[in-house]
């Protein structure tokens, strides 16, 4: 069962805005470790590159994921375009390569967040859900305020591994953390009341525990 207006959570628009995230987490487009341990960035130069890139993607340009891919090969220590480029494959139905860019934005970026929630969506459509409860849990760790991976483990939560509870706890916490995306907002309130009721619940901070 799938959430009504997304796509495991997010919709193209909100891949894209995702990706930024995973950017920012590790220093613009995704500086090395070693870098970030010197307090050093990209080149704005480098950024504006990645920039204008990713707004091609994002209006559909046909050649633009062949250029990232070139961009990403020639700066592979970068994380966001390894994301970025997961997040299309994923969405062109080409698992296994999206995971190969998750995979590999991981070990670029320690704190990448957005990467391990998205791996954790591939981990749940192959019905993986242990693994994708990990992932989920791994995003939280390493960029706690990082809306989408509360929304992403709270479906798993509700739908797949049945702990209306944390589902709950959850959606509440991706709530207070001002997560949106296709006006999904509404629907999310609807489901924390259908939850609470079932629960007899009432909104607290969200428990983000591997369920037992």
């Amino acid at each position: 069962m799938l959430r009504p207006g997304w796509t495991d959570g997010l919709l193209k628009a909100a891949l894209l805005a995702v990706a930024a995230v995973a950017l920012a987490s590790c220093g613009t487009v995704g500086a090395p470790t070693g870098a970030i341990a010197a307090g050093e960035l990209p080149s704005p130069q480098l950024q504006a590159t990645y920039d204008s890139l990713l707004a091609r993607v994002q209006s559909g340009d046909a050649a633009a994921l062949a250029d990232l891919g070139k961009f990403s090969a020639a700066h592979p220590d970068l994380a966001g375009p390894l994301v970025t480029l997961g997040l299309e494959r994923a969405r062109a139905g080409d698992e296994a390569a999206a995971a190969d860019y998750l995979q590999r934005a991981t070990t670029v970026c320690t704190r990448c967040g957005p990467a391990w929630s998205e791996l954790g969506v591939l981990s749940r459509r192959q019905g993986r859900f242990a693994d994708a409860e990990r992932a989920y849990l791994r995003a939280i760790e390493l960029q706690p305020g990082y809306a989408p991976a509360y929304y992403n483990l709270a479906v798993l939560y509700e739908l797949y591994i049945p702990r209306p509870e944390l589902a709950l706890e959850n959606y509440e916490r991706y709530l207070q953390l001002g997560g949106d995306g296709a006006g999904a907002d509404g629907d999310v309130e609807k489901w924390a009341v259908d939850l609470r009721r079932r629960v007899g619940d009432t909104p607290k901070t969200a428990r983000t525990e591997p369920a037992t």
